[in-house]
């Protein structure tokens, strides 16, 4: 198991547009092969803020279908995004995290 994690910041001008366009965006990616499911995270932030920060944590079950994403899917997901808010987003960072384990609090 992997986690592919894409760390965002979004216009807060745009921010209910883009979460609009993002949440069928992820339903897409878990269409794919190898996807399991997906977490849509937001940062804490105070305040008004310019920018918020969102963190899409997608879990596969290998390496070699995230390959076939990278290769196959993602240059036309990413130039949907860019085409529709080019320039009110940034895609801070990815990553690849492998799952070494998991663990629950004992009850």
């Amino acid at each position: 198991m992997l986690i592919y994690e894409v760390n965002l910041e979004v216009n807060s001008a745009i921010f209910d547009n883009y979460m609009l366009w993002l949440k069928p965006h992820i339903g897409e990616l878990l269409a794919l092969k190898g996807f399991v499911k997906a977490e849509l995270l937001l940062e804490q932030q105070a305040g008004e803020v310019a920018v918020k920060k969102v963190t899409v944590a997608y879990y596969l079950d290998n390496y070699e279908d995230y390959l076939n994403y990278i290769d196959n899917h993602a240059p036309h997901m990413r130039k949907d995004a860019l085409e529709r808010f080019n320039g009110q987003f940034r895609v801070h960072s990815r990553r690849v995290l492998h799952v070494e384990g998991s663990y629950l609090a004992q009850t």
